[in-house]
Order: C-alpha cells, then structure tokens, then sequence
C-alpha cells in the first residue's frame, strides 16, 4: 500500500501541475486574442477594415474589376482582398480631392458658379490619381525584377551544372535570393509550389508570363518551357541569356548617365543661374543707380 505520506505528496504535484498547465493556456488564450485585438484596432487595420468596406460597396463593371485586378497581380497584390481595397482607396481620393478643391474654392475663389468647376476638377484629379500610382508601382516592381533576373539565371545555371534537376535548382535559387531579392524569389517559388496540384511546369510558367509585364522574365520563362519541351540544353541558353541582360543593363546605366549632363542645363539655369546673375551684377546695378541719382539731383530715387 501507499504511504499517506506519499498519496498526498502525489496528489498535491497533480493540482500543482493542473493549476500551472491551465494558467499557461489561458495567458497563451488570452495573449493570442490581446494580438488579434491589437491589429484590428490598429490604424493599419482600421484603414485596411474602413477601404475594404468602403471598395465593397462601391458598384464597379466586370471588365473594370477584371482590368484593375490584372494590374494588381502585375503589381504583385495577389490577395483576394487587393481589389475591393483598392477600388476603396480609389472611391475615397475623388472624395477627398472633391472635397478639398470645393473648400479651396469657397475660401480663395470669387464665388459664382466657379466651385463646382473646382469640384469636378478635384474629383477627375482623385480618380486619377490611384491610376497613376498604381502604373507606377507596376513600373517599380518591373524594373525591381529585371535587375534581380541575372542573378536568378546564374545561381540556376549553377545547380544545372552541378548536377541538379530544374526542380531542385529551382527551389535552391529561390531560397537564395530571399533576402537580397525577395520580390523574384516570390514570383519564383510559385512555379515549383504550385506544381504539386494539377497543373505541370509547362502551365505555371506561362502563369508566370500572365501575372508579369517585364519582358525579361517572360523571355527567360519562355526558355523554360522551350527546355522542358525540346530537351534543348537548358544552361548555355540561360547563360547566353544572362550575358545579354548584363550588356543590356550596362548599356542603359550608361545611357542614363549621359542624360545627366543634359538635365543638369534646366536646373542650372533656372535655380543657379539667377543667384549668379544677382550675386555678380547687383553691387554694379546699386552702384549705377547712386551715379546716377548723385548726379541727375535724386530724379533716378
């Protein structure tokens, strides 16, 4: 038989770790749902929360939602929710300017009929505007990937050579280029991914070409398929690919340089040369002007 000494012992170990197990889960609870609050109350979120509401309710056409979110997949937004959030911010922009072009008009206009042209003026500006930056962001991350595409092509073109398949050296170019190059590798990752569905590498490449504007990554996209169709060698046609994007990226920093020289003419003569003009002539202008009012007896003054 168990002592009493010992059941009791035993039995008060049980309730010791019974009450620090269910304290543990309920701080853990608790700490979860005190986060989940924290995000929702958040200003990020409560403007997330507010624009998606907002482009919800805001009635679009099918081949308008259709355009806007082919440009946010080449923009990068892949999230369900990327759409109605945009359309939110777009709806709230032409409010905003609407509302702030008619304020300025009231206060600094002359009255008449002329705030409601303010008005309009604001509102095509508002609806505008989240175009344009959208185009640029679709511009940004274009740009983003081609400079990134060298060096995805020569880790690949590494792994082939060393022996690896183009799964393998996929993947293994992916995780390198995480951190320096994050936007590629995402774009990237979803080929072998989404290759455990259905679809075969064929198709997520030319899904690869869809959800992309740079003509870069759909040439080098193409070579895949073109690879994994003919069996052609798929290294030297990387590395050959590789070389010309190098040349080319060389060639346009080059041009771009050039250009300096010429842009530099509007800001010097716009901004340094008046400050020139007046640093250099106006002591000979005041100087003039005292000559000349000494002499002519104050007429000049």
């Amino acid at each position: 038989m168990i002592a009493p000494e010992f059941a009791l012992l035993g039995g008060f170990f049980l309730l010791i770790l019974a009450v620090v197990g269910g304290g543990g889960y309920w701080y853990l609870q608790r700490k979860e749902a005190n986060a989940n609050a924290e995000r929702e109350t958040a200003p990020e979120g409560l403007l997330a929360g507010t624009l998606l509401a907002f482009g919800e309710a805001v009635p679009t056409r099918d081949s308008q939602s259709e355009r806007y979110r082919k440009m946010l997949l080449f923009a990068g937004y892949r999230s369900p929710e990327a759409l109605p959030m945009f359309l939110g911010a777009k709806a709230a922009s032409t409010l905003v300017f609407c509302l702030l072009a008619g304020v300025c008009s009231l206060v600094f206009g002359e009255g008449g009929a002329g705030w409601l042209t303010a008005v309009l003026a604001g509102a095509g500006m508002g609806y505008l505007l989240t175009d344009q930056v959208l185009s640029w962001l679709i511009r940004r991350r274009a740009e983003t990937l081609k400079r990134s595409l060298p060096m995805a092509m020569e880790l690949l073109v590494l792994g082939l050579e060393g022996g690896q398949s183009l799964d393998s050296a996929l993947m293994e170019t992916v995780r390198e280029l995480r951190v320096p190059h994050s936007e590629l590798a995402s774009e990237l990752a979803t080929v072998p991914t989404r290759m455990l569905s259905t679809r075969s590498r064929q198709d997520q490449l030319r899904l690869l070409m869809e959800r992309n504007t740079e003509a870069e990554l759909k040439r080098f996209a193409q070579v895949l398929i073109d690879s994994d169709r003919f069996g052609t060698s798929l290294a030297g046609a990387l590395r050959n690919q590789t070389r010309y994007l190098r040349t080319h990226l060389r060639q346009t920093a080059q041009e771009q340089a050039r250009k300096v020289s010429v842009k530099l003419v509007f800001s010097v003569f716009f901004l340094l040369f008046p400050a020139v003009l007046l640093v250099t002539l106006g002591p000979a202008v005041l100087q003039l002007m005292g000559s000349l009012d000494s002499g002519f007896g104050g007429v000049v003054k």
